[in-house]
């Protein structure tokens, strides 16, 4: 029975389809309470989907409940997602009761999937208005994009994907890309009985996105094809949709009666599901008071056999009175050994932390070090060398009859030649994070320096970049980026590397990825000079951030470093 429940876990998340219903709720269960939680947990998607004049909340609750006293831990997931489902399908974005059973499912979240199922959610009822003022937690598309990396293709998630994606397209005005992303969601979902809605609204977005484009006979077209993906568990809200839409398509060609008549059929729509929405809500408060009054008859019995417990253990007390004075003597002793103990460890620890201490010190001072050298190194190659060559170019300039020698005209060109390098080599060797620059910029100039060498292509991508942090946290970053991107052009083989920043309230995310060759860490010559990855990451470690490697032996690279700032 176990298996049987990990089974229904796994297949609720990845394809709602292959959910087997228990129609009948006669159907004969034992006291199991996996049993008993799969049998609600069947009913309630049963009602949900099938079934438009019943309300499954109970059932769905029912198995949280049991799940949760029971410590069921996939069964409990699947009850979390089960409610999230209900709320998503049946209230509109006034309702705010779905946030607790969202923090609830957080703080359970394992495996990759996990993630992009509470990612889902989050952004669903965020984006419930359809505005742009419900993009303020565009942090978790962005997570739920990064989470989608590792999801097969032809997963049932992906048109819920692509669907949210325009979304975000739409919010920064790219109808083109929206569009492309709508249609996307369109062919993945429009064959999928349970991805109808999905299809529904591409289709309504697209038509608001002809209502920009002043198409309106073409948005009329979308609204009349949506009418075909109507969710019949979501009926009214559809209707609704269809109405206020082509009302406002109608308006725009001057048809004013039309538009008159739909725009009071939505309204009228909308009095029967707010009429709906609040019995469905009362509802759901009567399924928590009747489970709310059965924990109280429960916590009441245990309360009178705790009573019956208490005399028993007055009685026994008694008994074992001498008995415990011996213990409390031994453990006395015990106490005073594992005191001494304690405190030899507190000894080893300071030394350790004093020790940690120093090599965090001599890891400063190596960059300390090594950014001084590169300035120094810039400012000898631009002021003594630069010049020098500056001063022979002026030379050469006035040699009479340069133009008819070859060898002449060969060795100012060469002499030209020099000196662009040494200028170039001196623009390296000063380039970083300078007080009139900033990490961002540090970084793109590096990356395009690299790029243009044709040996590697190196993109920067960034998200939330706010003000400049304080200069020397900005220079550690650079140059352990820097020493990142010198490890995949020496060593990865790679054609591609590319760079995300991300700054989103305290916290900074750092992501490097290469399509190299990749390496086994446990093989690293940690001898070789240089910042070195152990380094770097007691760098890290001191800025109280972590520091990720993620290599595969022909797959490549990714590493992930996330600091507060």
């Amino acid at each position: 029975m176990k298996n049987l429940a990990t089974i229904l876990y796994n297949n609720g998340q990845a394809n709602k389809t292959n959910i087997t219903y228990f129609k009948d709720s006669t159907i004969s269960v034992n006291n199991n309470s996996i049993e008993k939680t799969i049998n609600y947990l069947s009913k309630g998607y049963y009602i949900l989907y099938e079934k438009t004049g019943e309300d499954s909340f109970e059932y769905f609750f029912n198995a949280y409940t049991l799940a949760k006293s029971k410590h069921h831990s996939n069964l409990y997931k699947l009850s979390l997602l089960g409610i999230l489902e209900y709320y998503q399908f049946k209230y509109s974005q006034t309702n705010n009761q779905f946030e607790t059973y969202i923090q609830e499912f957080e703080k359970i979240c394992v495996s990759n999937l996990d993630y992009v199922w509470l990612y889902l959610y989050k952004v669903y009822f965020n984006l419930q208005s359809l505005s742009k003022e419900s993009w303020s937690s565009i942090r978790d598309l962005k997570q739920l994009e990064n989470r989608m990396l590792s999801v097969s293709k032809n997963s049932n998630l992906r048109p819920l994907f692509y669907s949210l994606k325009a979304l975000k397209y739409e919010y920064t005005d790219s109808n083109q890309e929206a569009l492309k992303y709508h249609q996307l969601a369109l062919d993945l979902s429009k064959e999928k009985p349970f991805l109808k809605y999905i299809a529904f609204r591409s289709l309504i977005r697209m038509s608001i996105i002809a209502q920009k484009e002043n198409d309106f006979e073409k948005g009329i077209v979308l609204l009349d094809t949506a009418i075909n993906y109507i969710d019949k568990s979501d009926t009214l809200r559809s209707l609704i949709y269809i109405n206020k839409y082509k009302s406002k398509h109608n308006l725009k060609i001057k048809n004013f009666e039309t538009a008159y008549a739909q725009l009071e059929e939505s309204i009228d729509l909308e009095h029967k599901l707010e009429y709906k929405t609040n019995m469905l809500e009362k509802s759901a408060l009567e399924v928590k008071l009747r489970t709310a009054e059965k924990e109280k008859q429960i916590l009441e019995e245990k309360q009178k056999a705790q009573i019956t417990r208490n005399w028993l253990i007055a009685a026994t007390l008694a008994l074992v009175f001498g008995t415990g004075i011996a213990i409390l003597v031994q453990k006395n002793t015990t106490k005073k050994r594992k005191l001494a103990e304690q405190e030899t460890l507190l000894k080893q620890e300071r030394v350790d932390n004093l020790l940690k201490q120093q090599e965090l010190v001599s890891i400063d001072a190596m960059i300390e070090g090594q950014e001084k050298e590169r300035q120094r190194v810039a400012n000898e190659l631009h002021d003594d060398l630069g010049s020098l060559m500056a001063t022979i170019k002026l030379h050469f300039s006035n040699v009479k009859g340069k133009g008819k020698d070859p060898a002449l005209k060969q060795a100012q060109s060469l002499l030209e030649e020099a000196y662009q390098k040494v200028r170039g080599i001196a623009h390296s060797k000063n380039s970083g994070v300078m007080s009139s620059q900033g990490l961002l910029p540090a970084i793109k100039k590096m990356a395009y320096v690299i790029s243009e060498t044709n040996a590697l292509e190196v993109s920067v991508e960034d998200f939330g970049m706010g003000e400049r942090m304080e200069n020397s946290l900005e220079l550690s970053l650079f140059r352990t980026i820097q020493e990142l991107v010198a490890n995949a052009i020496k060593h990865a083989e790679a054609t591609k590397l590319s760079i995300q920043i991300s700054q989103y309230e305290d916290n900074m995310n750092i992501i490097i990825e290469d399509n190299g060759k990749g390496f086994d860490r446990s093989k690293i010559d940690k001898s070789k000079t240089g910042m070195g990855l152990t380094n770097i990451e007691k760098r890290m470690e001191h800025l109280e951030g972590n520091f990720t490697i993620d290599s595969v032996l022909g797959k490549g690279t990714s590493i992930l470093i996330d600091i507060p700032v």
